[in-house]
């Protein structure tokens, strides 16, 4: 592994303090903020049968304080999200539109949320990578294609050549299609080894979640509820680090703000913990973090 040796913070139920600062350190907006200049968050959508995945991403990056949230998808799909979606926006992709081409207006994407793996779907991923110029969350499925196109594969070379931010958030299942096996004793080593092979932040989820960037920042926290292994409660996780990004957050402080606020609101729910649960108990986790004069009163 080159490079200098990594910087860890660990966050855990004994040493919080390092950790809430980052989470207390996420935008706040002002007297003049408007929807539009809290950031603006595209979440990309899968088929008609998978949008539940994406509608908790967006739902989450909304409640995150990204001010304009809108759901990219086909026409089949849209159908559906119309039913559902009441402060998201829906945007319908037609056949001969890009990906790349819609998020053009937006400061930071979500993509791979039961997205699909397709060929096609591989080329949409190729295409946000390449041509998406702003902040880019990578989960689930784009994740899966990745691995699937090896490392001399188009999607591997993609993402290290990006020069904007780019978050991966791996399960270790997903880890290990992406890295190869781990020894479990070492999992902050191994995240980071992947961070500086991608050029990008690895958020390597779990028990202990680890937190690594290519310049050898390394963090990890163990307040996460065994309650969070359940459907959905990524795609939670995907959406936060996306309304934080959309908000001009960096991405490193981005993505350890979102595990704590995640973890946190995951410990306030505890047993019977899904994973919509956690997007309502947010308000309640960042007015805790708000400054004075933001609180609810």
């Amino acid at each position: 592994m080159s490079g200098p040796p990594p910087s860890r913070v660990v966050a855990s139920a004994t040493g919080l303090a390092i950790s809430i600062e980052v989470a207390r350190a996420i935008p706040w907006p002002t007297a003049h903020s408007h929807k539009h200049s809290r950031g603006r968050l595209a979440v990309i959508c899968g088929g008609r049968m998978q949008t539940g995945a994406a509608r908790l991403a967006a739902a989450a990056g909304h409640r995150m304080g990204a001010g304009w949230v809108s759901l990219i998808a086909g026409p089949e799909a849209t159908q559906i999200l119309a039913c559902h979606e009441t402060e998201r926006l829906i945007i319908e992709r037609l056949s001969d539109q890009s990906l790349s081409s819609l998020c053009a207006g937006f400061d930071a994407a979500v993509l791979g949320p039961a997205f699909g793996l397709t060929h096609a779907h591989a080329a949409d991923v190729l295409d946000m990578v390449q041509n998406f110029t702003k902040a880019l969350v990578l989960d689930a499925d784009a994740l899966a294609l990745i691995a699937q196109s090896g490392r001399e594969g188009g999607l591997w070379p993609a993402v290290q050549a990006r020069s904007a931010p780019t978050i991966l958030t791996p399960h270790s299942g997903e880890f290990t299609r992406l890295a190869g096996e781990f020894d479990p004793e070492k999992k902050g080593e191994a995240t980071l080894a992947l961070a500086r092979d991608l050029g990008a932040i690895v958020i390597h989820k779990g028990g202990e979640t680890w937190v690594a960037a290519p310049d050898g920042r390394l963090t990890a926290s163990d307040l996460a509820t065994p309650f969070c292994a359940s459907a959905g409660t990524g795609d939670v996780l995907a959406g936060l680090i996306g309304g934080l990004l959309a908000q001009s957050m960096p991405a490193f402080e981005a993505a350890c703000a979102a595990v704590w606020i995640h973890a946190t609101a995951a410990n306030r729910v505890g047993p019977g913990l899904i994973a919509s649960d956690l997007i309502a108990a947010l308000p309640a986790v960042l007015n805790g973090l708000a400054p004075e004069g933001l609180k609810a009163r």
